[in-house]
Protein backbone atom coordinates (compact mmCIF):
# COMPACT_ATOMS: atom_id res chain seq x y z
CA UNK A 1 0.00 0.00 0.00
CA UNK A 2 2.71 2.31 0.82
CA UNK A 3 4.34 1.81 -2.56
CA UNK A 4 1.38 2.80 -4.46
CA UNK A 5 1.00 5.49 -2.22
CA UNK A 6 4.74 6.57 -3.24
CA UNK A 7 3.72 6.12 -6.74
CA UNK A 8 1.14 8.59 -7.19
CA UNK A 9 2.43 10.57 -5.13
CA UNK A 10 5.90 10.32 -7.92
CA UNK A 11 3.44 11.03 -10.74
CA UNK A 12 1.73 14.67 -8.94
CA UNK A 13 5.11 15.50 -8.37
CA UNK A 14 5.74 14.30 -11.31
CA UNK A 15 3.15 16.06 -13.21
CA UNK A 16 3.82 19.23 -11.46
CA UNK A 17 6.91 19.74 -12.15
CA UNK A 18 7.19 18.65 -15.72
CA UNK A 19 3.61 19.74 -17.02
CA UNK A 20 1.77 22.75 -15.89
CA UNK A 21 -1.06 24.47 -17.27
CA UNK A 22 -0.46 27.84 -19.41
CA UNK A 23 -2.70 30.22 -20.49
CA UNK A 24 -3.36 32.65 -23.13
CA UNK A 25 -6.36 35.42 -23.16
CA UNK A 26 -7.77 38.44 -24.21
CA UNK A 27 -10.34 40.64 -26.07
CA UNK A 28 -11.56 41.68 -29.58
CA UNK A 29 -14.87 42.27 -30.36
CA UNK A 30 -13.88 41.80 -34.02
CA UNK A 31 -13.35 38.09 -33.27
CA UNK A 32 -17.16 37.70 -31.24
CA UNK A 33 -18.27 34.25 -32.19
CA UNK A 34 -15.39 33.20 -34.13
CA UNK A 35 -13.71 30.20 -33.37
CA UNK A 36 -10.13 30.92 -32.14
CA UNK A 37 -7.43 27.47 -31.98
CA UNK A 38 -3.74 27.73 -30.60
CA UNK A 39 -1.72 25.49 -32.48
CA UNK A 40 2.20 24.06 -32.51
CA UNK A 41 3.89 22.42 -35.02
CA UNK A 42 4.89 18.63 -34.23
CA UNK A 43 7.58 18.56 -37.22
CA UNK A 44 9.32 20.76 -39.51
CA UNK A 45 9.49 18.65 -42.59
CA UNK A 46 5.17 18.42 -43.36
CA UNK A 47 4.26 21.00 -41.03
CA UNK A 48 2.12 18.80 -39.06
CA UNK A 49 0.27 20.58 -36.40
CA UNK A 50 -1.74 19.69 -33.08
CA UNK A 51 -4.77 21.89 -31.74
CA UNK A 52 -3.73 22.34 -27.92
CA UNK A 53 -6.91 24.41 -27.43
CA UNK A 54 -9.71 25.80 -29.09
CA UNK A 55 -12.86 28.19 -27.62
CA UNK A 56 -15.71 30.13 -29.86
CA UNK A 57 -14.83 34.07 -28.14
CA UNK A 58 -18.00 35.61 -26.87
CA UNK A 59 -20.12 38.10 -27.63
CA UNK A 60 -17.76 41.16 -25.77
CA UNK A 61 -14.93 39.57 -28.34
CA UNK A 62 -13.30 37.64 -24.96
CA UNK A 63 -11.27 34.28 -25.26
CA UNK A 64 -9.36 32.26 -22.84
CA UNK A 65 -6.90 29.20 -24.34
CA UNK A 66 -5.13 26.56 -22.27
CA UNK A 67 -2.62 24.02 -22.90
CA UNK A 68 -0.66 21.98 -20.82
CA UNK A 69 2.97 22.58 -21.18
CA UNK A 70 5.93 20.72 -19.86
CA UNK A 71 9.01 22.89 -21.62
CA UNK A 72 8.97 26.20 -23.75
CA UNK A 73 7.17 25.54 -27.22
CA UNK A 74 6.12 27.77 -29.75
CA UNK A 75 2.52 27.97 -30.45
CA UNK A 76 0.43 30.04 -32.78
CA UNK A 77 -2.96 30.99 -33.33
CA UNK A 78 -3.77 30.79 -37.48
CA UNK A 79 -5.87 33.26 -38.95
CA UNK A 80 -7.62 33.83 -42.36
CA UNK A 81 -4.77 36.69 -43.18
CA UNK A 82 -1.86 36.06 -40.10
CA UNK A 83 -0.59 33.27 -38.17
CA UNK A 84 0.18 34.86 -34.66
CA UNK A 85 3.27 33.44 -32.98
CA UNK A 86 3.83 33.21 -29.13
CA UNK A 87 6.42 31.21 -27.07
CA UNK A 88 4.46 29.45 -24.26
CA UNK A 89 6.23 28.15 -20.85
CA UNK A 90 4.90 26.14 -18.25
CA UNK A 91 2.48 27.73 -15.84
CA UNK A 92 2.68 30.96 -18.02
CA UNK A 93 -0.40 33.44 -18.42
CA UNK A 94 -0.28 35.17 -21.22
CA UNK A 95 -2.60 38.39 -22.14
CA UNK A 96 -2.15 39.68 -25.92
CA UNK A 97 -3.78 41.75 -28.54
CA UNK A 98 -4.32 40.58 -31.93
CA UNK A 99 -5.10 42.30 -35.30
CA UNK A 100 -8.24 42.71 -36.39
CA UNK A 101 -10.27 39.95 -37.56
CA UNK A 102 -10.46 39.79 -41.43
CA UNK A 103 -11.28 36.90 -43.86
CA UNK A 104 -8.91 36.64 -47.35
CA UNK A 105 -10.43 38.51 -50.16
CA UNK A 106 -11.03 36.29 -53.23
CA UNK A 107 -7.99 37.64 -55.23
CA UNK A 108 -5.96 36.50 -52.06
CA UNK A 109 -7.58 32.84 -52.32
CA UNK A 110 -6.55 32.42 -55.52
CA UNK A 111 -3.00 33.91 -55.38
CA UNK A 112 -0.87 30.61 -55.59
CA UNK A 113 1.60 32.50 -53.67
CA UNK A 114 0.06 34.42 -51.10
CA UNK A 115 0.89 33.34 -47.49
CA UNK A 116 -0.57 34.95 -44.04
CA UNK A 117 1.60 37.13 -42.87
CA UNK A 118 4.02 35.48 -39.31
CA UNK A 119 3.29 38.23 -36.69
CA UNK A 120 4.68 38.02 -33.15
CA UNK A 121 1.40 38.20 -30.79
CA UNK A 122 1.90 41.34 -28.74
CA UNK A 123 1.90 40.82 -25.65
CA UNK A 124 0.22 42.93 -22.94
CA UNK A 125 2.66 44.23 -19.90
CA UNK A 126 5.87 42.50 -21.29
CA UNK A 127 8.96 42.75 -19.21
CA UNK A 128 12.71 42.84 -20.54
CA UNK A 129 13.43 39.83 -18.67
CA UNK A 130 10.33 37.79 -19.46
CA UNK A 131 11.31 34.54 -22.38
CA UNK A 132 9.69 36.11 -24.95
CA UNK A 133 11.12 39.30 -24.98
CA UNK A 134 14.60 38.07 -24.16
CA UNK A 135 14.18 35.63 -27.48
CA UNK A 136 12.69 38.74 -29.84
CA UNK A 137 15.61 40.65 -29.01
CA UNK A 138 18.07 38.16 -29.49
CA UNK A 139 16.21 37.67 -33.13
CA UNK A 140 16.76 41.32 -33.70
CA UNK A 141 20.28 41.10 -33.19
CA UNK A 142 20.30 37.83 -35.42
CA UNK A 143 18.71 39.84 -38.32
CA UNK A 144 21.29 42.74 -37.54
CA UNK A 145 24.24 40.72 -38.40
CA UNK A 146 22.59 38.20 -40.71
CA UNK A 147 21.91 41.83 -42.97
CA UNK A 148 24.73 42.93 -42.57
CA UNK A 149 26.73 39.83 -44.09
CA UNK A 150 23.96 40.14 -46.79
CA UNK A 151 24.61 43.35 -47.61
CA UNK A 152 28.88 43.04 -47.15
CA UNK A 153 29.52 39.41 -47.54
CA UNK A 154 32.79 38.74 -45.27
CA UNK A 155 35.20 35.90 -44.63
CA UNK A 156 34.94 33.20 -42.41
CA UNK A 157 36.55 34.65 -39.81
CA UNK A 158 34.11 37.99 -39.83
CA UNK A 159 30.95 35.63 -39.24
CA UNK A 160 32.86 33.97 -36.57
CA UNK A 161 33.32 37.40 -34.88
CA UNK A 162 29.50 38.23 -35.91
CA UNK A 163 28.74 35.10 -33.26
CA UNK A 164 30.83 35.81 -30.79
CA UNK A 165 30.04 39.27 -30.40
CA UNK A 166 25.95 37.84 -30.08
CA UNK A 167 27.32 35.08 -27.54
CA UNK A 168 28.83 38.16 -25.77
CA UNK A 169 25.97 40.01 -25.70
CA UNK A 170 23.47 37.27 -24.71
CA UNK A 171 25.74 35.03 -22.69
CA UNK A 172 23.09 34.85 -19.62
CA UNK A 173 20.83 33.53 -22.30
CA UNK A 174 22.76 30.13 -21.90
CA UNK A 175 21.36 29.69 -18.62
CA UNK A 176 17.72 28.68 -20.62
CA UNK A 177 18.61 24.95 -22.16
CA UNK A 178 15.81 26.46 -24.75
CA UNK A 179 17.41 29.65 -25.73
CA UNK A 180 20.41 28.07 -25.58
CA UNK A 181 20.11 25.40 -28.31
CA UNK A 182 18.31 28.35 -30.02
CA UNK A 183 21.20 30.70 -30.67
CA UNK A 184 23.69 27.60 -31.07
CA UNK A 185 20.66 26.80 -33.97
CA UNK A 186 21.22 30.02 -35.50
CA UNK A 187 24.62 30.67 -35.68
CA UNK A 188 24.45 27.05 -37.80
CA UNK A 189 21.93 29.18 -39.99
CA UNK A 190 24.48 32.28 -40.27
CA UNK A 191 27.02 30.31 -41.43
CA UNK A 192 25.45 28.55 -43.93
CA UNK A 193 25.12 31.86 -45.81
CA UNK A 194 28.73 31.97 -45.57
CA UNK A 195 29.74 30.36 -49.52
CA UNK A 196 33.33 29.97 -47.27
CA UNK A 197 32.13 27.15 -45.06
CA UNK A 198 31.61 23.82 -46.50
CA UNK A 199 28.51 22.26 -46.16
CA UNK A 200 29.63 19.04 -44.88
CA UNK A 201 31.21 21.03 -41.57
CA UNK A 202 27.94 22.52 -40.69
CA UNK A 203 26.34 19.14 -40.68
CA UNK A 204 28.65 17.45 -38.19
CA UNK A 205 28.09 20.93 -36.02
CA UNK A 206 24.26 20.01 -36.38
CA UNK A 207 25.02 16.79 -35.57
CA UNK A 208 27.24 17.49 -32.58
CA UNK A 209 24.25 19.96 -31.13
CA UNK A 210 21.76 16.88 -32.24
CA UNK A 211 18.02 17.28 -33.26
CA UNK A 212 15.77 19.13 -31.40
CA UNK A 213 12.57 18.76 -32.86
CA UNK A 214 10.86 21.51 -29.82
CA UNK A 215 12.91 24.07 -31.01
CA UNK A 216 12.19 25.79 -34.35
CA UNK A 217 15.85 27.32 -34.65
CA UNK A 218 16.30 23.72 -35.26
CA UNK A 219 13.90 23.13 -37.96
CA UNK A 220 15.55 26.50 -40.08
CA UNK A 221 18.49 25.29 -40.24
CA UNK A 222 17.78 21.16 -40.78
CA UNK A 223 15.56 22.54 -43.84
CA UNK A 224 18.63 25.02 -44.85
CA UNK A 225 20.81 22.40 -45.13
CA UNK A 226 18.77 19.13 -46.59
CA UNK A 227 16.13 20.96 -48.67
CA UNK A 228 16.49 18.86 -51.56
CA UNK A 229 19.16 17.49 -50.81
CA UNK A 230 19.52 14.46 -52.87
CA UNK A 231 18.53 16.47 -56.23
CA UNK A 232 21.44 18.63 -55.23
CA UNK A 233 23.82 16.17 -54.86
CA UNK A 234 24.00 15.58 -58.97
CA UNK A 235 26.92 17.74 -58.70
CA UNK A 236 28.64 15.18 -56.73
CA UNK A 237 28.30 12.07 -59.61
CA UNK A 238 29.39 9.64 -57.46
CA UNK A 239 27.38 10.70 -54.45
CA UNK A 240 24.32 10.88 -57.09
CA UNK A 241 24.60 7.45 -58.53
CA UNK A 242 25.16 5.95 -55.02
CA UNK A 243 21.54 7.80 -53.86
CA UNK A 244 19.76 6.27 -57.35
CA UNK A 245 21.35 3.18 -56.41
CA UNK A 246 19.87 3.01 -53.44
CA UNK A 247 16.74 4.10 -54.72
CA UNK A 248 16.55 1.96 -57.93
CA UNK A 249 16.84 -1.07 -55.34
CA UNK A 250 14.92 -0.07 -52.38
CA UNK A 251 18.10 -0.55 -50.34
CA UNK A 252 17.32 0.64 -46.69
CA UNK A 253 20.55 -0.69 -44.94
CA UNK A 254 22.85 0.92 -47.41
CA UNK A 255 20.60 4.40 -47.31
CA UNK A 256 21.53 4.50 -43.78
CA UNK A 257 24.94 3.54 -43.95
CA UNK A 258 25.25 6.21 -46.47
CA UNK A 259 24.02 9.21 -43.91
CA UNK A 260 25.65 7.89 -41.18
CA UNK A 261 29.33 6.94 -43.20
CA UNK A 262 29.28 9.73 -46.10
CA UNK A 263 27.53 12.48 -43.72
CA UNK A 264 29.01 12.14 -40.22
CA UNK A 265 24.93 11.91 -39.62
CA UNK A 266 25.26 10.20 -36.04
CA UNK A 267 22.75 11.34 -33.93
CA UNK A 268 19.71 8.65 -33.68
CA UNK A 269 16.74 11.56 -34.52
CA UNK A 270 18.47 13.21 -36.90
CA UNK A 271 19.82 10.43 -38.69
CA UNK A 272 15.90 9.34 -38.80
CA UNK A 273 14.87 12.70 -39.90
CA UNK A 274 17.55 13.47 -42.65
CA UNK A 275 16.27 9.87 -43.89
CA UNK A 276 12.77 11.13 -44.44
CA UNK A 277 13.48 14.69 -45.63
CA UNK A 278 15.46 13.42 -48.53
CA UNK A 279 12.58 10.80 -49.70
CA UNK A 280 10.36 13.29 -49.20
CA UNK A 281 11.64 16.26 -51.64
CA UNK A 282 11.79 13.37 -54.16
CA UNK A 283 7.83 12.31 -53.68
CA UNK A 284 6.60 15.16 -56.19
CA UNK A 285 9.79 15.23 -58.58
CA UNK A 286 10.55 13.34 -61.56
CA UNK A 287 14.25 12.53 -61.14
CA UNK A 288 13.36 9.41 -59.90
CA UNK A 289 10.37 6.54 -60.21
CA UNK A 290 7.87 8.00 -57.86
CA UNK A 291 6.59 5.14 -56.92
CA UNK A 292 10.17 3.52 -56.00
CA UNK A 293 10.28 6.46 -53.81
CA UNK A 294 7.08 5.80 -52.03
CA UNK A 295 8.12 2.17 -51.43
CA UNK A 296 11.95 3.46 -50.06
CA UNK A 297 9.73 5.45 -47.96
CA UNK A 298 7.77 2.94 -46.88
CA UNK A 299 10.62 0.16 -45.93
CA UNK A 300 12.69 3.02 -44.25
CA UNK A 301 9.93 2.40 -41.39
CA UNK A 302 11.72 -0.31 -39.85
CA UNK A 303 14.72 1.82 -39.19
CA UNK A 304 12.65 4.74 -37.47
CA UNK A 305 13.11 4.19 -33.38
CA UNK A 306 11.66 7.44 -32.79
CA UNK A 307 7.35 7.30 -32.19
CA UNK A 308 7.89 10.92 -33.00
CA UNK A 309 9.68 10.18 -36.37
CA UNK A 310 7.25 7.32 -36.64
CA UNK A 311 4.55 9.30 -36.86
CA UNK A 312 5.65 11.57 -39.00
CA UNK A 313 6.59 9.29 -41.66
CA UNK A 314 2.66 7.40 -41.31
CA UNK A 315 1.42 10.88 -42.06
CA UNK A 316 4.01 11.36 -45.26
CA UNK A 317 3.02 7.83 -46.47
CA UNK A 318 -0.47 8.41 -45.78
CA UNK A 319 -0.68 12.18 -47.56
CA UNK A 320 1.84 12.63 -49.93
CA UNK A 321 0.30 9.66 -53.03
CA UNK A 322 -1.82 12.01 -54.52
CA UNK A 323 -0.54 13.62 -58.05
CA UNK A 324 1.47 10.47 -58.79
CA UNK A 325 0.41 8.27 -62.31
CA UNK A 326 -1.10 5.36 -61.33
CA UNK A 327 -1.83 6.18 -57.45
CA UNK A 328 -5.72 6.34 -56.38
CA UNK A 329 -6.93 10.10 -56.56
CA UNK A 330 -8.18 11.07 -53.48
CA UNK A 331 -11.78 11.09 -52.83
CA UNK A 332 -13.19 14.27 -52.00
CA UNK A 333 -17.03 16.11 -50.96
CA UNK A 334 -18.50 18.26 -53.16
CA UNK A 335 -22.18 19.92 -53.59
CA UNK A 336 -24.41 20.11 -56.63
CA UNK A 337 -26.00 23.59 -57.38
CA UNK A 338 -28.86 22.19 -55.95
CA UNK A 339 -27.24 21.30 -52.70
CA UNK A 340 -26.85 17.53 -52.81
CA UNK A 341 -23.95 15.95 -51.95
CA UNK A 342 -21.73 14.48 -53.99
CA UNK A 343 -18.38 12.60 -53.90
CA UNK A 344 -15.79 12.15 -56.24
CA UNK A 345 -16.17 8.20 -56.01
CA UNK A 346 -20.00 7.86 -56.79
CA UNK A 347 -18.85 8.88 -60.26
CA UNK A 348 -16.59 6.25 -60.55
CA UNK A 349 -16.69 3.70 -63.68
CA UNK A 350 -15.55 6.27 -66.48
CA UNK A 351 -12.86 8.21 -67.02
CA UNK A 352 -13.24 11.55 -65.11
CA UNK A 353 -11.85 15.26 -66.12
CA UNK A 354 -11.26 17.08 -63.44
CA UNK A 355 -11.72 20.76 -63.61
CA UNK A 356 -10.49 23.34 -60.43
CA UNK A 357 -12.04 26.31 -61.61
CA UNK A 358 -13.61 29.70 -60.23
CA UNK A 359 -16.09 31.41 -62.23
CA UNK A 360 -14.30 35.61 -62.12
CA UNK A 361 -11.02 33.92 -64.07
CA UNK A 362 -11.37 34.81 -67.23
CA UNK A 363 -9.80 31.52 -68.56
CA UNK A 364 -12.37 29.77 -66.80
CA UNK A 365 -15.03 30.87 -70.13
CA UNK A 366 -11.94 29.74 -72.62
CA UNK A 367 -11.22 26.47 -70.79
CA UNK A 368 -15.78 25.46 -70.68
CA UNK A 369 -16.02 26.42 -74.47
CA UNK A 370 -12.91 23.37 -74.93
CA UNK A 371 -14.33 20.74 -72.53
CA UNK A 372 -17.76 21.32 -73.96
CA UNK A 373 -16.00 19.98 -77.19
CA UNK A 374 -14.56 17.09 -75.78
CA UNK A 375 -17.96 16.21 -73.87
CA UNK A 376 -19.39 15.95 -76.61
CA UNK A 377 -16.85 13.98 -78.88
CA UNK A 378 -16.76 11.68 -75.94
CA UNK A 379 -19.96 11.46 -74.08
CA UNK A 380 -19.94 7.64 -73.85
CA UNK A 381 -16.77 7.42 -72.07
CA UNK A 382 -15.86 11.04 -69.89
CA UNK A 383 -17.57 13.11 -67.46
CA UNK A 384 -16.32 16.32 -67.21
CA UNK A 385 -16.52 17.62 -63.72
CA UNK A 386 -15.99 21.36 -63.12
CA UNK A 387 -15.40 21.80 -59.35
CA UNK A 388 -15.40 25.77 -58.20
CA UNK A 389 -13.30 26.53 -55.74
CA UNK A 390 -14.11 29.93 -53.37
CA UNK A 391 -17.26 30.33 -55.53
CA UNK A 392 -20.66 31.03 -54.93
CA UNK A 393 -23.67 29.04 -56.14
CA UNK A 394 -25.23 31.97 -57.82
CA UNK A 395 -21.81 32.49 -59.69
CA UNK A 396 -21.41 28.67 -61.03
CA UNK A 397 -25.06 29.07 -61.37
CA UNK A 398 -24.78 31.83 -63.73
CA UNK A 399 -22.28 30.31 -65.73
CA UNK A 400 -23.66 26.65 -65.74
CA UNK A 401 -26.90 27.96 -67.51
CA UNK A 402 -24.39 29.10 -70.77
CA UNK A 403 -24.24 24.95 -71.55
CA UNK A 404 -27.63 23.91 -70.54
CA UNK A 405 -27.01 20.99 -68.46
CA UNK A 406 -24.47 19.59 -70.98
CA UNK A 407 -21.67 19.35 -68.39
CA UNK A 408 -21.61 18.78 -64.44
CA UNK A 409 -21.14 21.88 -62.35
CA UNK A 410 -20.28 21.18 -58.75
CA UNK A 411 -18.28 22.98 -55.33
CA UNK A 412 -16.32 22.19 -53.42
CA UNK A 413 -17.57 21.60 -49.48
CA UNK A 414 -13.75 22.74 -48.31
CA UNK A 415 -11.57 24.59 -50.74
CA UNK A 416 -8.79 25.34 -48.73
CA UNK A 417 -8.51 21.56 -47.53
CA UNK A 418 -9.15 20.60 -51.60
CA UNK A 419 -6.33 22.24 -52.17
CA UNK A 420 -4.41 20.75 -49.78
CA UNK A 421 -5.63 17.47 -50.60
CA UNK A 422 -4.50 17.64 -54.69
CA UNK A 423 -1.49 19.68 -54.42
CA UNK A 424 -3.04 22.83 -56.33
CA UNK A 425 -0.47 25.79 -56.63
CA UNK A 426 -2.94 27.26 -58.95
CA UNK A 427 -6.87 27.77 -60.32
CA UNK A 428 -7.47 26.62 -62.78
CA UNK A 429 -5.83 22.92 -62.21
CA UNK A 430 -6.58 20.04 -64.51
CA UNK A 431 -6.53 16.10 -63.67
CA UNK A 432 -7.50 13.18 -65.59
CA UNK A 433 -8.56 10.12 -63.24
CA UNK A 434 -9.11 6.36 -65.52
CA UNK A 435 -12.41 4.36 -65.17
CA UNK A 436 -10.69 2.36 -62.01
CA UNK A 437 -10.48 5.98 -59.99
CA UNK A 438 -6.22 6.20 -60.43
CA UNK A 439 -4.42 9.29 -61.75
CA UNK A 440 -4.52 9.28 -65.43
CA UNK A 441 -2.87 12.70 -66.01
CA UNK A 442 -1.74 15.35 -63.39
CA UNK A 443 0.91 17.36 -65.22
CA UNK A 444 -0.14 19.07 -68.35
CA UNK A 445 -3.37 17.71 -68.32
CA UNK A 446 -4.82 21.41 -69.34
CA UNK A 447 -7.59 21.12 -72.31
CA UNK A 448 -5.76 21.55 -75.11
CA UNK A 449 -5.42 19.67 -79.03
CA UNK A 450 -2.44 17.53 -77.08
CA UNK A 451 -5.04 16.72 -74.39
CA UNK A 452 -7.48 16.05 -77.03
CA UNK A 453 -4.85 13.55 -78.77
CA UNK A 454 -4.29 11.58 -76.09
CA UNK A 455 -7.88 11.10 -75.68
CA UNK A 456 -8.28 10.00 -78.83
CA UNK A 457 -5.54 7.32 -78.64
CA UNK A 458 -7.70 6.31 -74.77
CA UNK A 459 -10.79 5.72 -76.40
CA UNK A 460 -9.60 4.58 -79.67
CA UNK A 461 -8.26 1.59 -77.97
CA UNK A 462 -11.23 1.00 -75.78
Amino acid sequence: MRDLLSIILFLHLSLGVFAKTTTLFGTDPSYAGKVIKLNCYMDGVVGMQRTLDSCVVDASGAFKLKADVSSPIQAFIPNETFKGYIFLEPGGKYEVKMPPYAERTLAQKLDPYYKPADIFLQIVGMKETDFNAKLLEFEDAYDFYSMKHVLYGGTVDSFMNSIDQMKEIFNDLYADPFLGRYMENRFLLLLNSSSQVYQDSLILRLNKLGADEQNPAFWDIFNSLFENFIPQSQYDREQYLAFQRIIEEGNVKMYFMLISNRYGITDPSLRELVAIKWLYDLVNQSQFNQFKVMDLLQKIGSGIASQQNRDLLTYILNNTTTNIIGSSAPDFKMKTLEGKKKNLLDYKGKYIYLNFENSVIDQTQKDLDVLLRFQNDYKNDLLILNVGLYDTPEAVRKIAQRYAGRMHFLLAEDSDALKKLYNIKSIPSFFLIDKDGNFLMTKGAEPTDELRLLLQRIFKSN
